[in-house]
């Protein structure tokens, strides 16, 4: 009778182990963490382990030179950099199986493929842009989405051939664009024409198409438009799909908006700095006061990047209500959530900075903050074979 007790015993010992093993993301099917970070300013992408925020790697996005490969992105190329500045990482996006890296290089106007493994060019294609903006991934990874910025149009790559396959209208400079949790739906929001100048003190105006527009992935067709009479920045959905916590360009807060029905539903305003409030709108950087935006995994929790306020904000939902500020780097650009859903990692792009902070929900405070590339511009966390 004791021996049958001790092996039941041994028996739900090893199967909480092995049930524990199979659940510690470090060790599932040969699978690690990672977060990844696309360096603007020196072409790089490095790769960080997301629960010790040791650098594992960093990827050369611009193994084939710092200038365009196209004549005629060629020509406007010095223009560009002299306006703008450099800008060879715009965005990464990461094949399902976690293999092939995607890179949108900005003003060299072009999309490339990497193989994560050897780093090797896999292929490249010119965006029919100034910019090669923002991207999303189709979630079979059959498709790359393009903000083809200065053509006011979303692009479609063939991942497996590496060529434009498609494209569809979608407002006036198309910028931030994702997918709706489903899958159904390809969501672009559009800036507006940035060339005018404002009043002193005021945010200069935009013309033009303000769209959040509802894509069909498949053809491109604008399901529906809505206008928000502003630029559209970063945003992020709800399991549902019928909220969008969004930021607008010049606007120190974040928007609750229905997607669906093209309302908005609330309004958080964000509190200022002590350096914020000495800065004129033209001074934001990029146009923006709060860039960059993430949803916990929980849904309890908004990390909102303040690009102006050097702070991290965490407002608690579903009350909509800020709970506090984190101070990060200079210029925070950018947010998302670790693999595990612990951390919000925040990407603060200033001269100053240059690094990440990881923010933990849990006790709503800054746990790490760890050195990056130059500029960096994005982030993407992932599950990435361990080879």
């Amino acid at each position: 009778m004791v021996s049958r007790r001790v092996r039941a015993l041994k028996l739900v010992v090893t199967l909480a182990a092995a049930v524990l093993l199979l659940c510690t993301p470090a060790f599932a099917a040969g699978q690690r963490d990672v977060l990844l970070v696309g360096n603007s300013g020196d072409g790089t992408v490095d790769v960080f382990d997301a629960h010790s925020f040791q650098r594992l790697d960093a990827i050369n996005a611009i193994p084939d030179g710092n200038t365009p490969r196209d004549p005629i992105q060629a020509l406007a190329y010095p223009t560009l950099v002299s306006r703008e500045g450099i800008d060879y990482v715009q965005d990464i996006a990461l094949s399902p199986d976690g293999r092939v890296l995607y890179v949108s290089r900005g003003y060299l106007g072009d999309v490339a493929a990497f193989d994560m493994r050897t780093h090797a060019m896999l292929w490249r294609v010119e965006v029919n842009s100034l910019r090669a903006d923002h991207l999303a991934l189709s979630p079979d990874g059959s498709r790359l989405y393009v903000s083809a910025l200065t053509s006011d149009a979303v692009e479609a790559i063939d991942t497996r051939a590496g060529r434009i396959v498609g494209a569809g209208a979608a407002g006036d400079w198309p910028h931030t664009i994702g997918f709706s949790p489903d899958g159904r739906t390809l969501y672009s929001g559009s800036l507006g024409v940035q060339l005018l100048d404002g009043a002193a003190g005021q945010p200069p105006p935009t013309d033009g198409r303000h769209w959040l527009a509802a894509l069909d992935p498949s053809t491109l067709r604008i399901e529906r438009a809505c206008e928000l009479g502003a630029g559209i920045r970063p945003f992020t959905l709800t399991p549902r799909g019928d909220v969008a916590y969004l930021q607008l360009s010049y606007y120190n807060g974040v928007v609750a908006y229905d997607p669906l029905h093209c309302r908005t539903l609330a309004r958080l305003d964000l509190p200022y700095s002590d350096a914020a409030r000495r800065l004129s709108p033209q001074q934001y950087p990029n146009e923006a006061a709060q860039h960059g935006i993430a949803l916990s995994a929980d849904g309890r929790w908004l990390c909102s990047a303040g690009t102006i306020d050097d702070y991290a904000a965490l407002i608690s939902l579903p009350a909509f209500r800020l709970a506090t500020t984190i101070a990060v780097g200079q210029e925070p650009g950018w947010a998302v959530n670790s693999p595990d859903g612990r951390y919000c990692f925040v990407s603060s792009r200033g001269a100053r900075a240059n690094t990440v902070s990881a923010i933990s929900y849990a006790s709503q405070r800054e746990v790490a903050r760890f050195a990056t590339g130059k500029h960096p511009q994005v982030e993407l966390s992932a599950r990435i074979p361990a080879s």
